[in-house]
């Protein structure tokens, strides 16, 4: 049975095998799971060791006080498609350079995969901004304004994962993390946005980054691309998708209130119909 296993660099190792991962304190240098992960994956394997990798992340960041998400509020809502916007408007132009990087290094698979992912992901930024503006808001001057802490240090690590000196392996991490954690958003999470406003559709982005669009596939996507990887490469794709964890848990530097959105939405000029729609 193929068992694979990554040291998360805090004394602990998440150690998976085809049915489950956990984590496991080593006792000592004989400890098999003190040393580096060796040997080849597994298609079942490698999936379980990147889940457990995440839970890692999201763990640790809650044990660090970590907040989890606010309650869902109209406004709240229009915080998190600013969110959206930021998370990928950036996307394909890194995933053009880790594809370039891959490319120079030797790694073809993953080069077609950062290539494939680039394509799909291209506009979703404007998923966004079709939500906002069927708000009746501004949104280049919304998004523009407001630079959700969560998103902008997701960005600014996928950029470190991108020109990272030993090669962009990490993006794999990354990606898989992000989109992994959107199958938690199912249809129930779906009605309940439209819910806040009588039924106006501002889910454009997120049907497309939940179990309802392609996050599903492209999980699956991910798994295929890494498990055929060698052990130092796959050991490096879950780290990466612990830290991306770790910081979509994180609470963040900066968490407004209804009340302090809506005075925002009222400096940008927002129509005052538009305001009455976040207040109910």
């Amino acid at each position: 049975m193929t068992v694979e296993w990554v040291a998360l660099g805090d004394g602990r190792v998440v150690v998976a095998d085809a049915q489950r991962a956990w984590l496991h304190r080593p006792t000592g240098p004989s400890d098999l799971f003190a040393a580096p992960m060796r040997g080849t994956g597994s298609r079942a394997s490698t999936a379980h060791l990147l889940d457990g990798a995440i839970a890692a992340g999201q763990r640790a960041a809650w044990a660090q006080g970590g907040a989890r998400r606010a309650p869902l509020t109209p406004v709240r809502w229009v915080w998190r498609l600013a969110a959206y916007y930021h998370l990928t408007t950036h996307t394909p132009r890194l995933l053009a350079r880790a594809a370039e990087r891959f490319g120079a290094q030797g790694w073809p698979t993953l080069r077609a995969w950062a290539e494939q992912k680039g394509r799909e992901e291209a506009g979703h930024d404007r998923l966004a901004l079709r939500d906002l503006a069927a708000l009746g808001l501004p949104a280049e001057a919304v998004v523009e304004a407001w630079r959700p802490p969560t998103a902008v240090a997701l960005v600014a690590l996928f950029e470190a994962l991108t020109e990272a000196t030993d090669g962009p392996l990490g993006v794999v991490g990354y990606a898989h993390a992000v989109e992994r954690l959107a199958l938690v958003l199912g249809p129930d999470h779906v009605a309940q946005v439209r819910a806040l406003f009588g039924g106006l559709d501002a889910t454009r982005c997120l049907r497309v980054h939940s179990a309802q669009g392609s996050d599903a596939a492209h999980v699956e996507e991910n798994v295929a691309v890494v498990w055929p990887l060698p052990a130092a490469a796959r050991g490096r794709v879950a780290l990466a998708a612990r830290d991306a964890a770790h910081l979509c848990s994180a609470e963040a530097a900066w968490q407004p209130d209804d009340s302090e959105l809506l005075t925002l939405l009222t400096d940008l000029g927002v129509a005052p119909a538009a305001l009455d729609r976040l207040c109910t």
